[in-house]
């Protein structure tokens, strides 16, 4: 019988258990007899992996109530021997001549590296990377053992740059790998990933190992990149090296000649894949804002003599070849905008744009009347079944792009905003005008208002039409076609919109066609571009499209809930995932609470049934949706509070009824914070109750003294309310989109120096750094419309005064004004 003191005191929590474990696991490994030509599976190799990560046997971490009692010496030293004897078995595992257990070995190296405590690694990391390095020296080891060593140093050299004391050694370490790796990138296949995988750490974390072989780096890297045997994966892995590798100099010229080099080659692709559909020039366009006058172009990264050899049709070359080429090329200009680099560097922005716009012009459609040889109509078929893959990657660049300089690119605004709202017009691919939408989005975050006043319209009408569910009647705005048919001479009318219109244009009809079976993720994108359109410039000069979107967002939001809790009724035309139809229920109320809380001119129209839905979200326990419609009632108590000041009342056309049951809560929306039929009787009055202006002088309330300012001020305000309760009633007054469309140019400067995402901002290029002021569009777009002019609200109205609210709430300018006019009449009398 065991003694008492081998047992478990504290059960699974025990500390014992730890070093316990460790050893069972060990004895697991051990041979004996028979078993010493046994080879692991990797079924053990996972289970003890698996074990060694749960129960954390590798930490040597004693807990803190067993720190300062008599066994704790005991119990360190019990783990570190039990440890030790688990690092001799792994280590005799990798001197094996059997490639499995080799193999085995390497693997438990890996997990002690990840696992083990710094002082070990600090100790023990020369004598493991002695180890590893000799089974890829070893030519006997099959493919295997060298992946899994590669892989192992690769975790190695990563957790070794974070501890400055063995930067030396590690550094040099380094050093003796990178010729070993540009050995295997003229193999193909697993082993070349890792080894690349590597080269990437190196890159990384020791950029001085890869200097003196800067050159033979790049030339590999480009050499493998032209090999005609590369899938689309290995490429990207190759571009993505490539995109890191003016990090081992670190300076601004490494960085642009990669960039150019890349820009080059890309563009002298589509010269040759885009013949007879694009307009002459457009890659000499290109190249000029590319290359400046009298210099010599850069070499390209792309061996075109090569992409011609053999017998390879033009079809097959360009599916084979030029299409996961061009792409991968692409994937490489995205990362190099994206990661964060040491120093300023320059960036040749209009180059990058107009590349773009090149890409997102080209249709398939044949703009020549001279048909070339290669532009054969199987060659046009198999180029339009390719496009799509290459406005997917060329939006990934324009969105990286506007991630990397965001505010930067203010002066380029026009050029960014063209050929995308145009590409739009024409996209009728879900994923492709997800993507369009998440681009507008992020427009509009770096840009500010003043990029909302040119893409209101396009957000706006392209998002009328993805969600229409197609399941009922609903009303597309005059504004959502005209965004869809600039160029088209009829405007049609508020209605139905029906594909079978006549005079509507064929590329409104491919966008439109389909709309039943859009999917959510399109749907989900497109709610996004709406919320941040409204948090960004819903108050300013919105009055053109905010009631249609108020009224899309609550129908909409409405629809979803419904078919998230299973009362979709004639919306259960809408199949998706559970969690699919969460998140798009989510992102709907989220766009819903973003109109009711933009600032406006006029009360929430839909405020009362907004609020309705959120109290029945809120019911949803234990999901997201009710967590979020908690926030947002108390972020809405704001709106309903007694001592809100009414705005002005916005009557709801009947061509904008919602779509939904009758709502219980009538008192809420037709309550006395709205103008009701007797203007002049306030809440908690009967038709009896006298007002406080019938009170008598020593009964009426002690408001505070207002100064003559503030009081002006008012009634300005006063004076402003009663403009827009006008515009209220009289909604064709309104102007339509393109008047209130501003005219922008942005012109075309060039920047010298951008600032990418830093990691040190310590040291930066002697050159100066343009100052971007964000003001360019806001002043351009501010004239004729300052703070005086703008419609108060109830915030503004409590921020003047406490002693001007009661002069606010009790009297009624229109009354006033009334009287005034009465009393003239009664002295004419007179």
């Amino acid at each position: 019988m065991a003694a008492s003191s081998e047992y478990l005191t504290g059960g699974v929590n025990d500390v014992r258990l730890k070093p316990k474990l460790l050893r069972s696991l060990t004895r697991d490994l051990d041979e004996t007899g028979d078993a010493r030509s046994r080879a692991f599976t990797g079924e053990e190799i996972a289970k003890i992996l698996e074990k060694i990560q749960v129960h954390g046997v590798l930490s040597e971490v004693l807990p803190e109530d067993c720190v300062g009692k008599k066994d704790e010496a005991k119990l360190r030293k019990e783990w570190r021997s039990a440890v030790d004897s688990w690092v001799e078995r792994f280590l005799s595992l990798i001197s094996d001549k059997m490639p499995q257990k080799c193999w085995a070995g390497t693997c438990l190296l890996g997990i002690t590296i990840e696992k083990c405590t710094a002082e070990r690694l600090i100790v023990s990391y020369a004598v493991w990377f002695e180890k590893l390095l000799q089974n890829i020296q070893a030519s006997s080891n099959n493919h295997f053992v060298c992946e899994a060593s590669y892989a192992c140093l690769s975790d190695l050299f990563t957790r070794l740059s974070s501890f400055p004391s063995v930067k030396k050694g590690s550094t040099s370490f380094a050093g003796r790998l990178v010729q070993p790796i540009l050995q295997l990138m003229d193999s193909d296949g697993p082993l070349m990933e890792v080894a690349i995988d590597l080269l990437c750490t190196f890159i990384k974390f020791y950029p001085s190992a890869i200097y003196r072989y800067y050159d033979k780096v790049e030339f590999a890297l480009t050499s493998k990149i032209s090999s005609v045997n590369s899938d689309m994966e290995i490429l990207k892995k190759i571009s993505g090296a490539l995109a890191l590798l003016p990090h081992a100099k670190g300076d601004s010229g490494s960085w642009f000649t990669i960039m150019q080099k890349l820009l080059f080659s890309i563009n002298s692709l589509l010269n040759d894949i885009f013949q007879g559909l694009e307009e002459d020039g457009k890659g000499s366009e290109v190249m000029k804002l590319l290359i400046s006058a009298g210099k010599e172009a850069p070499s390209s990264l792309v061996d075109q003599t090569k992409l011609s050899e053999g017998n390879l049709r033009a079809t097959k070359r360009l599916r084979d070849i030029i299409s996961p080429l061009l792409c991968s090329l692409i994937y490489s200009c995205c990362s190099m905008l994206t990661n964060p680099y040491p120093v300023q560097v320059a960036l040749p922005v209009r180059a990058l744009l107009s590349l773009i716009g090149r890409v997102l012009d080209v249709d398939g459609t044949l703009v020549s009347n001279t048909v070339l040889p290669s532009t054969t109509s199987l060659y046009q078929e198999l180029l339009c079944s390719e496009l799509p893959s290459f406005h997917s990657y060329i939006l990934d660049l324009l969105i990286a792009l506007i991630k990397g300089l965001k505010s930067q690119l203010l002066p380029h605004a026009a050029s960014v905003v063209q050929p995308v709202t145009d590409f739009f017009r024409r996209a009728t691919l879900p994923y492709i005008r997800a993507k369009v939408y998440y681009t507008l989005e992020l427009l509009l975050h770096s840009m500010g208002v003043g990029m909302s006043l040119c893409l209101a319209e396009h957000v706006v009408g392209n998002a009328s039409i993805d969600l229409d569910e197609g399941c009922e009647s609903t009303c597309i705005s005059k504004l959502a076609i005209e965004a869809l048919l600039k160029n088209s001479a009829k405007k049609r009318k508020r209605g139905r919109l029906s594909s079978q219109s006549n005079g509507v244009e064929e590329e409104t009809n491919n966008v439109i066609a389909g709309k039943k079976s859009t999917p959510l993720s399109l749907k989900i994108a497109a709610l996004r571009a709406i919320d941040t359109l409204i948090s960004v410039g819903g108050s300013v000069k919105s009055e053109s499209w905010r009631l249609e979107v108020d009224r899309l967002l609550i129908n909409v939001a409405t629809r979803s809930f419904d078919v998230f809790t299973g009362k979709a009724g004639k919306y259960s035309c809408i199949e998706e995932s559970t969690s699919s139809q969460e998140e798009y229920c989510l992102v709907a109320l989220q766009a819903l609470l973003a109109s009711l809380l933009s600032p406006s001119h006029v009360r929430p129209p839909y405020l009362s049934q907004g609020l309705e839905l959120f109290q029945k979200g809120k019911l949803e326990t234990g999901t997201k949706v009710a967590t979020l419609c908690e926030k947002a009632l108390l972020s809405l108590e704001v709106l309903i509070h007694p001592r809100d000041i009414p705005l002005v009342n916005y009557p709801i056309p009947v061509a904008a009824t919602v779509s939904t049951d009758e709502f219980g809560d009538e008192e809420m929306y037709h309550g006395w914070w709205v103008e009701s039929d007797n203007e002049n009787q306030l809440p908690g009055r009967e038709n009896g109750d006298q007002s406080p202006k019938d009170l008598k002088k020593d009964e009426q309330p002690q408001l505070m003294e207002v100064d003559a300012e503030k009081s002006h001020s008012i009634e300005e305000r006063r004076e402003d309310n009663r403009e827009a309760a006008a515009l209220s009633t009289e909604p064709e007054k309104i102007e339509s989109a393109s008047d209130l469309q501003p005219q922008l140019n942005f012109g075309h400067a060039e920047p010298a120096v951008y600032q990418l995402p830093s990691q040190d901002l310590g040291t930066t290029n002697s050159e100066p750094t343009l100052s971007v002021s964000l003001n360019t569009v806001a002043d351009s777009q501010s004239k004729g419309d300052t703070v005086e002019d703008r419609p108060s609200t109830s915030k503004d109205s409590d921020s003047d005064s406490q002693g001007s609210e009661p002069d606010i709430v009790w009297d009624d300018p229109d009354t006033d004004s009334e009287k005034s006019d009465a009393n003239l009449e009664e002295s004419d009398t007179d």
